[in-house]
């Protein structure tokens, strides 16, 4: 039965007529109707809730006219993703719906579930090496270049337009994409310049290199559908080529040649289209200056002739191909050119008259509101105030030397540069404007900008975006979205840059830097620049009368604090950064005026360094929670924080609203854990054991958070018998040992009972269904929001390939470890622990887990592949150096003993039980019941791994980059003393350097 007019209006089509002659165009014969029919009740709700129903269907009419429609409709009618897919992509984007119609074989391959995820930087390079497989030819490689990448714009697209990804993993995805097509291209064009010319030299006579240099959105990871790629190119050294079938060339000629047939490989027209648009505009002197340069002139040229626009350009400079030792050596080069000590006077005014020209340029073509890029309260403001931000500060603060704005957006107010309320209105805006961005380009691959003037255009944009409603109600409910979004931005931005007259001198006195050096400041012009900074604000944290009075009454209070505190410097310098994020909050500022044992405790914890600043940071709000001893005193349970997020689940929050909460509510109870130690009034052990009841807590709300979405769109998954399938979460590493410290990511795999089908509309299986919430719960708990991260998840240690998925049953669990696992995974399940899940299920996957771990005694002599990976640990991932030591992985580290411990455990635990505790504490303490370790032996081990958690977590508290690094040469060995209570500075590296030591000789007692 075809569908009426009055049907087709009534699911939202403009054109009834034109969608019922799309339906009798797809069904000419009578079997090709019954098919349709049986999909058409699943179809006609897909299509009312795509973008555009009209060209959708329209779009499947052109689609079904070069495929077998007998299995179109079958596949539409059976497949429980095949008409969402379709209705969205088909409805969305013209181009997709023409690359779809091209080749489609991909909608094959989109129905798979293995290939709807995301795929790493090393999955696509395979998928594209197989593509290229079968050609030789230049042509024919470079048309199967263009197919790969059409094909997995499909697969990024349609997990962009189902809202299977969000924009940060879109965007980077695209960057993947390009990054492997230049690989690719240079691969090409550097092989057939060899042939020619032989491998190029350098002056020393050794081999040098070309390295990729990628800028703007793709050197920032966020590229959109229709983006040029900025490229810079760069070579090691001059010299000339070692010679070949057409002679020698100089380096430079060799390189130019090599670069010019890369921008052919991307950039030509086949009848495959192209790969990608290729920008050089951004080299030195641009489209007049050489196509490559050496890393000398670069350096000379950024030491003599480099402007501002420049320095600005290069903080998206990021490696995307070619020779990684010339890559780095660039990159070093961009980071002294960019990143310059102190404040540079010149960089806000310079910026201003940029966007001046911009802005003038725009009015004259009278695109000035229309613009989402270029426009007021457009994307180049946002990223022109992140970016000035960056010049001035990243100079004095690494942390803030980040290419992906809507990453340095985070970073700039965790920091304090931006206030928190600022800070996730310039996030929420950002992603707003990019969406608008991507799906103005994602229609037609247009590098367009600009929106559409026409009413019923701007409905189906607004749609395409996700507003809900008919096209009118849509276009109307975006355009007052957008302008509100648009005059905040511009609002922010015009505050930042406006033309500011000279600021009165503040009232009170800076003390000089004498008496700073005398009371204990080791940096006292720094401490100056601080303490004007508390009294007078950063831009963007403007303060009222009313902070300022509050500010003179703390400030002689704040001199003794900070004369008191055993780390002045650092003390003030994360203080600065509290008041900074805390904003115009009079309020907190005279409770610390009013509470000299709180400002104590503040300035004291300030001094440790910059991980509980960053806390109190995302809610400065929690400080007045902190002035009530009772939330010191006692530990919470895993059951009072499960009560503590309950607010998650209240009634009216939209899903983003809950994450952001669920953030939130976590950050607060983990500054409370970390008050609690770093005052004292908890062990280490305490502290590990709270932060770990904190995270089975969130990721208990986390789960629920996933599971929501996925049972309202799959159903609940069920076996033949129509009984439920339930899952469990098994811990391990630091989760399963209850040794989470701030920091430590979540080592986690889902366990499902047996096979079945979910029973919901769009029924898929059941281990794809826990593959989904697995992978979906890493997303939840550890994406960046403008609230923060909750914890971040690995799922890397799960037992199956990477592409078996995320969830395994408990047969497959076990014939996997049994048939295929290494011993270095048999090791890791010795910190296996149920953290989350049905109880039943939890017993029999804990008894399989026992089993496949103790059931066969370790052979002694397979001590020596353990002893392997360890020494593989210390060289690849310790990397130490005299002067550098790594808490972890180092000589005598935690790993030793962990090792030492789970190789016992090996050895010994299937004839006793005592020696299978999770925790390495309590692991070593069972071992020594157990007669495997010598009682005195234990002990020693058990208290140098007690001292070596206490300088793990005091490097992560003092924020230590990269984490459980201690760098030798820097302040960071005093700090650490100062944070255990060690009396100097060498008494802290010989303590550290005797028990690693101890250590290393037990480890090779035991192991050697």
């Amino acid at each position: 039965m075809t569908p009426t007019p009055r049907d087709f209006r009534r699911l939202g089509f403009a054109d009834p007529a034109a969608a019922r002659r799309n339906v009798l165009a797809l069904t000419p014969t009578p079997r090709e109707a019954e098919l349709f029919a049986r999909a058409w009740p699943r179809l006609a709700a897909e299509l009312a809730a795509s973008p555009d129903p009209d060209m959708a269907l329209n779009n499947l009419e052109r689609h079904a006219a070069v495929v077998d429609r007998s299995v179109l409709f079958l596949t539409l009618a059976e497949h429980p993703g095949a008409a969402a897919l379709l209705a969205r992509v088909l409805g969305a984007s013209q181009f997709l719906a023409d690359a779809l119609r091209r080749r489609p074989s991909n909608l094959a391959w989109l129905l798979e579930p293995a290939t709807m995820r995301v795929w790493l930087l090393e999955d696509l390079a395979a998928d594209l090496a197989q593509a290229l497989a079968l050609f030789e030819a230049r042509d024919a490689r470079m048309k199967a270049l263009r197919r790969f990448k059409y094909r997995h714009l499909l697969r990024i697209g349609a997990r962009d337009l189902l809202g299977d990804a969000d924009l940060a993993v879109t965007t980077e995805e695209l960057a993947r994409l390009a990054d492997v097509c230049l690989a690719e291209a240079l691969r090409a064009a550097d092989a057939a310049a060899r042939a020619a010319y032989g491998p190029p030299r350098g002056g020393d006579g050794g081999e040098t290199g070309l390295a990729v240099i990628a800028m703007g959105k793709l050197g920032g990871e966020e590229l959109n559908y229709s983006s040029d790629v900025d490229l810079m190119f760069v070579y090691g050294a001059d010299g000339e080529t070692a010679g070949g079938r057409d002679g020698c060339l100089a380096n430079g000629d060799y390189f130019t040649r090599v670069c010019k047939e890369l921008v052919a490989v991307l950039e030509e027209v086949t009848d495959e289209g192209y790969a990608f648009r290729v920008d050089l505009r951004l080299r030195p002197e641009g489209r007049m200056g050489a196509l490559i340069l050496s890393l000398d002139r670069y350096r000379d040229y950024y030491a003599e002739r480099a402007e501002l626009w420049e320095r600005q350009a290069l903080l998206k400079a990021r490696i995307a191909a070619g020779d990684a030792r010339v890559g780095r050596a660039f990159m070093t080069l961009a980071r002294d050119v960019v990143y310059r000590p102190g404040r540079d006077a010149r960089i806000v005014p310079a910026i201003r008259a940029m966007k001046r020209e911009i802005d003038r340029a725009l009015r004259a073509k009278g695109a000035e509101a229309s613009n989402v890029k270029l426009g007021r309260g457009g994307i180049r403001e946002i990223e022109f105030l992140v970016q000035a931000l960056q010049l001035l500060y990243a100079g004095d603060d690494p942390w803030l030397r980040e290419r992906n704005t809507l990453k340095a957006i985070f970073r700039l107010t965790e920091r304090g540069y931006l206030a928190p309320a600022l800070g996730r209105s310039l996030s929420e805006a950002l992603v707003h404007l990019r969406t608008v961005e991507h799906r103005l380009q994602i229609l037609h691959e247009f590098q367009t900008h600009t929106l559409p003037a026409a009413r019923d255009e701007l409905g189906r944009l607004a749609r395409r975006v996700g507003v809900e409603g008919p096209q009118a109600l849509a276009a109307r409910r975006f355009a007052a979205r957008h302008h509100e979004i648009r005059a905040a931005v511009h609002r922010a931005f015009r505050e930042f840059f406006a033309e500011r007259a000279a600021k009165p001198r503040a009232r009170l006195r800076l003390p000089s830097a004498m008496a700073l050096r005398a009371t204990g400041f080791a940096d006292p012009d720094r401490a100056r620049h601080n303490l004007q900074r508390i009294l007078e604000g950063r831009p963007l944290v403007p303060y009222a009368g009313q902070l300022r009075a509050a500010l003179e009454r703390l400030y002689p209070m704040l001199l003794d604090a900070l004369w008191k505190s055993p780390d002045p410097d650092e003390a003030l310098n994360q203080f600065e950064r509290f008041l900074s994020a805390a904003g115009p909050r009079a309020g907190l500022v005279e409770l610390l005026a009013a509470s000299p044992e709180l400002l104590a405790g503040l300035v004291g914890v300030c001094a440790g360094g910059d991980l509980l600043t960053q806390l109190l940071i995302a809610q400065p709000e929690l400080l007045a929670s902190l002035a009530a001893p009772e939330r010191l005193r006692t530990p919470k349970r895993e059951a009072a924080y499960r009560a503590a997020l309950a607010p998650v689940f209240a009634p009216g929050l939209a899903h983003a609203e809950r994450r952001d909460a669920l953030r939130r509510l976590k950050q607060a109870e983990e500054l409370t854990i970390v008050w609690r130690y770093l005052l004292g009034v908890t062990s280490i052990e305490g502290y590990a054991r709270e932060m770990t009841a904190l995270a089975e807590a969130v990721l208990a709300a986390g789960f629920m958070l996933t599971l929501e979405p996925l049972v309202e769109r799959h159903g609940v998954p069920r076996d033949a018998g129509g009984a439920f399938v339930p899952a469990v979460v098994v811990g391990l590493g630091k989760l399963g040992g209850r040794e989470l410290i701030t920091g430590s990511d979540l080592d986690l795999f889902f366990v499902f009972g047996a096979d079945g089908r979910t029973d919901g509309r769009d029924p898929i299986d059941a281990h794809w269904f826990y593959s989904l919430a697995a992978e979906r719960l890493g997303s939840t708990l550890g994406d960046i929001t403008a609230a923060g991260v909750a914890f971040p998840v690995d799922l890397r240690l799960r037992p199956g390939s990477k592409g078996s998925g995320f969830a395994s049953s408990v047969a497959a669990l076990e014939r996997y470890y049994e048939e295929y696992g290494d011993l270095w995974e048999r090791q890791t399940l010795t910190r296996s622990r149920l953290v989350l899940g049905d109880p039943v299920l939890g017993r029999r996957v804990r008894a399989a887990l026992r089993r496949l771990v103790y059931q066969e005694p370790l052979p002694r002599a397979s001590l020596k592949e353990i002893v392997e990976v360890r020494r593989r640990m210390e060289l690849e991932l310790g990397k130490e150096t005299p002067g550098r030591w790594h808490v972890k992985y180092g000589r005598g580290g935690l790993v030793d003993v962990e090792f030492l411990a789970q190789a016992l455990q090996l050895v010994h635990g299937g004839r006793r039980a005592e020696p299978r505790g999770c925790s390495t504490a309590a692991a070593l303490a069972g071992l020594s019941r157990a007669g495997a370790l010598a009682p005195e032996a234990a002990r020693r081990l058990i208290d140098h791994y007690r001292f070596l958690r206490r300088v793990s977590a005091a490097l992560r508290l003092l924020g230590a980059r990269p984490a459980d690094t201690l760098e030798l040469a820097g302040p960071m060995p005093a700090r650490v003393a100062s944070a255990l209570g060690v009396p100097s500075r060498q008494a802290f590296l010989d303590a550290y350097r005797e028990r690693a030591d101890a250590v290393r000789a037990a480890y090779s007692e035991h192991l050697a």
